[in-house]
């Protein structure tokens, strides 16, 4: 069989800087860098900065 060809897009999860546990899920394309950004975390009631968790291995 023949491999099945990597998708264009990823969905990646952002996860709040302020240890929460709280995250978003975004898509991004495959080729950009890896994303940041300023949202609101309901458990701290403000906004902090989100970063894209790194992925664990796996199949």
């Amino acid at each position: 069989m023949a491999k099945k060809p990597k998708s264009r897009v990823l969905i990646v999860r952002l996860v709040s800087m302020a240890a929460t546990g709280f995250f978003y899920t975004f898509t991004r394309p495959r080729t950009s860098t890896p994303m940041s950004m300023l949202k609101y975390d309901p458990i701290v009631r403000r906004k902090v900065l989100f970063v894209e968790q790194k992925r664990r291995g796996g199949s």
